[in-house]
């Protein structure tokens, strides 16, 4: 079994997956989420490219990769001695995005036919779509990105981010080389690239990149930078409790935030009724796709170490606590509490 599955990727049903991805073969669809931004055609291509060689047969639609697997069974059908085959395969596909999206699930057996004689199906199967998940974090750019994500979020050396990306990918096939010279200078032009601007003024003035000019407004007493730059993300659940431990702080646009803080850092707890740890988020997205009512809106948070946007509740008042928001937050960062 690959150790993606055990590196705090998600499981989640198809009930509250993101981008309307729904079970194609039965009621339950498994998940893997990797927190990496995959939006630009180029970075698909290059996705694409990186796989054609591993043996796999690769296809495209949209913001889809589809990544499949074949190969023949052989055997002795019990009843009448005969040698048989059987043409089996699995498709394991990646929804790009804000996030990336690894899935896979495997047909039932009878899908290809009355193969009764084949043993350990689902096994040998469930093994091969781990080897094209390793393989594709391992080769793609994907694990170039997977890399600086582990530098910032958990404060590793680059040689030390490959060997935990080593780690989590035990059976990747045709691995490529990596070492943290060509890992840095494959996320170069990231780098390089303008770095969205951030708060500097005075307390009451609100950058224009950080959120839409419709929605400014509100008392602001914090600021989104500063020194605070040691710190680490931090796992969830947010804390339940939060309000009888900790003392509001401040205010971002008369949405109130629950210290401790020490931008850029460390941002607290945001909200009244609808509450968010931005020390947890991992700016995955599925609470605004989740919302009815459009609570929330991206705030650019730069540097911060788990995420350098977040689900900002621009709306809160115009919340109607259907809880969907909360249930379908992966690091669970969410937390509504109905009015009294």
């Amino acid at each position: 079994m690959s150790a993606l599955l055990k590196d705090r990727v998600w499981v989640m049903l198809s009930e509250v997956a993101k981008r309307g991805v729904y079970p194609l073969h039965g009621s339950r669809l498994g998940i893997f989420r990797i927190p990496v931004e995959i939006t630009e055609r180029s970075d698909i291509s290059a996705i694409i490219n990186s796989l054609k060689n591993s043996g796999f047969k690769v296809d495209t639609y949209a913001d889809r990769i589809y990544v499949t697997d074949r190969w023949t069974e052989s055997g002795k059908d019990a009843i009448t001695q005969k040698e048989v085959e059987a043409n089996l395969e699995i498709t394991v596909e990646i929804v790009t995005g804000d996030v990336v999206d690894v899935i896979y699930q495997i047909r039932p057996l009878e899908h290809f036919g009355d193969h009764y004689w084949i043993k350990n199906y689902r096994q040998e199967t469930d093994t091969k779509a781990k080897i094209i998940i390793d393989t594709i974090i391992w080769n793609s750019k994907i694990g170039d990105k997977l890399i600086e994500h582990y530098k910032k979020s958990q404060k590793l050396s680059p040689e030390d981010a490959i060997k935990k990306l080593d780690e989590m990918t035990p059976l990747k096939k045709k691995p490529i080389t990596r070492d943290a010279s060509a890992a840095q200078q494959a996320m170069a032009p990231e780098k390089g690239s303008p770095q969205p601007q951030i708060q500097t003024s005075a307390p009451s003035v609100t950058s224009p990149t950080q959120t839409s000019p419709s929605l400014s407004g509100g008392n602001t007493t914090i600021a989104l930078s500063g020194t605070g730059n040691s710190y680490s993300k931090i796992e969830g659940p947010i804390d339940p409790d939060f309000k009888s431990k900790r003392q509001v702080t401040g205010a971002f646009q008369g949405i109130k935030v629950w210290g401790p803080i020490d931008p850029p850092g460390q941002l607290g707890i945001w909200g009244t009724e609808v509450t968010v740890d931005f020390d947890i988020c991992v700016a995955d997205g599925a609470c605004i796709e989740a919302c009815p009512v459009n609570v929330f809106e991206w705030l650019d948070t730069p540097d911060h170490p788990a995420s350098e946007k977040k689900p900002f509740m621009i709306r809160e008042k115009d919340c109607i606590f259907c809880m969907a928001c909360e249930n379908v937050c992966p690091p669970q960062c969410v937390k509504i509490f109905q009015k009294s």
